[in-house]
């Protein structure tokens, strides 16, 4: 994949390179700074080491000094030289150490160097007269004061060097903290551009990547990334909206074709659905023509023979009559079973339906020495539909339970509502369904009543009047006869 300029690994090496140059000067220079500090350290060190034993040196001749006042004429005393030559003794061991120098190179510089062997040699050619002149009961006041003097300027020479040194150490202190400061800040700002950077040119294209598969994914395919840089990361997004164009291609002509096939489908479902209807209808109407046509021949030959008296006629029309009734029904059925109308839903109650009901089946149930028991509690929440309807559904499920009921059986009618429906279970004690008629029992125009006795269209007139309430109904199997249980959703408040 070609991208054009600099890609996002070669920006991102040029920063880390130069921060590298960046911390390794910054590490070059600081090492420096510490070697010079170590030097300075070191000179501090001997310049406090030397200024010590001055200090030392310049006590014990004052102490010589103030203990040959203190003796006076007594210092020509035999017995007060020893003390006198301890004191020089002290300072010389003082001197010698300053001689001695520190171990390995004097970090000090030429001239003070020059200055202190000045210094060291008046220093011991004056603590050797000290000696012989106490050996010998000299004058001592000169010498003392001669070498007082010395051990002074030595002493004021070593403390002025100490404390310049001193304030070297803590300038040099002072420059090595700013330059780790620097260092310190230098870094935390290239680590901040570095990260500006990825974020800008990484995490944030990547974050509108992810949101855009995202989008992509739950079926927006008219979405596109905007990332107009020309690194990998450009190229990838250029490749993901040319992904998205051809997604968006190929669904467009995916659902035209899907929607003429579809098209297709429903004319082929129509077609053949009109063919089901119009096989049902031709041989549910076959049925009571062909016993009219029947009855109509018979009563044309015994009228040609002058054989047909009035019973006959009166058998014949009755049976005319009564399929013609029956032809009639059926038609009618089709038309409630077509009829697509939304009627006015009103509020009514469940008790009232089914005492309504008693009345219109009492005549059958009596017939057949039926017991209808009905459980509909009296304090059911009102139902919201169409009463007519519903009297309907109830009238098919019941006349289809008596039916198939046995002689001195019992139709059962349950009523019961839940927090979210009511259901209504019509149960009988018949030979029930099988698993086979179980699949097309709301299909038009099937049944499993005797040629003649059924039109096949009441469950499914029940099937679509209970849909287009909103609810559902099902076979249930109860292990004895048949139990249909139609559920309806309660009235919103």
């Amino acid at each position: 994949m070609k991208s054009h300029g600099a890609g996002f690994g070669t920006r991102v090496a040029s920063v880390f390179a130069i921060l590298a140059l960046l911390f390794l000067a910054l590490g070059v220079r600081v090492s420096f700074l510490v070697e010079e500090m170590h030097d300075e350290v070191r000179r501090a060190v001997e310049e406090h080491r030397e200024e010590a034993f001055s200090r030392d040196m310049l006590h014990e001749m004052r102490m010589l000094d103030a203990r040959r006042i203190a003796l006076g004429d007594a210092v020509r005393d035999e017995r007060q030289r020893p003390v006198l030559l301890a004191f020089v003794a002290e300072a010389e061991r003082c001197l010698d150490e300053l001689s001695r120098g520190p171990l390995g190179a004097d970090p000090s510089d030429r001239e003070h160097i020059e200055q202190e062997r000045r210094l060291y040699d008046a220093l011991r050619h004056g603590f050797s007269e000290l000696r012989i002149a106490i050996g010998s009961g000299g004058e001592l006041e000169e010498l003392v004061a001669t070498n007082l003097r010395h051990a002074q300027v030595l002493n004021e020479e070593m403390r002025r060097e100490a404390a310049e040194i001193s304030s070297a150490l803590r300038e040099e202190g002072r420059r090595v903290r700013t330059a780790v400061l620097a260092t310190t800040a230098l870094a935390l700002i290239g680590l901040g551009v570095v990260l500006r950077m990825v974020w800008k040119r990484v995490v944030r294209p990547v974050e509108i990547l992810r949101d855009g598969v995202q989008r992509v994914a739950g079926g927006d395919l008219s979405h596109r990334v905007e990332i107009a840089s020309k690194d990998e990361i450009g190229a990838l997004a250029r490749d993901f909206n040319r992904m998205a164009d051809e997604l968006h291609g190929m669904r467009s002509d995916l659902e035209a074709r899907v929607e003429a096939k579809t098209q297709e489908f429903v004319r082929a479902a129509r077609l053949a659905g009109l063919g089901t209807m119009a096989a049902g209808i031709a041989h549910e109407i076959n049925n009571p023509l062909a016993s009219i046509a029947s009855c109509a021949e018979g009563m044309e030959r015994r009228l040609a023979k002058g054989a047909v008296d009035e019973t006959t006629q009166r058998e014949y029309l009755q049976i005319i009559a009564r399929e013609a009734y029956r032809a009639h029904e059926i038609t009618s059925r089709l038309l409630d079973f077509a009829r697509n109308g939304s009627p006015a839903r009103i509020h009514f109650d469940a008790p009232d339906l089914m005492r309504e009901l008693g009345v219109l089946l009492e005549h059958k149930l009596r017939a057949k020495m039926l017991t209808l028991e009905v459980d509909c509690p009296t304090e059911l929440p009102q139902l919201v539909g169409n009463p007519a309807e519903i009297k309907q559904v109830l009238l098919n499920l019941l006349h289809n339970a008596m039916d198939a009921s046995p002689e001195r059986g019992v139709v059962r009618v349950r009523w019961a509502a839940t927090a979210e429906e009511f259901t209504i279970d019509v149960a009988d004690q018949g030979p029930g369904v099988s698993r086979e008629q179980r699949e097309r029992i709301f299909d038009p125009f099937f049944t499993t009543k005797e040629p003649g006795k059924g039109t096949g269209l009441g469950l499914a007139i029940v099937h679509r009047i209970v849909s287009d309430h909103g609810g559902r109904i099902e076979l249930v199997d109860a292990g004895n006869g048949a139990l249909f249980r139609v559920h309806l959703p309660l009235p919103t408040p």
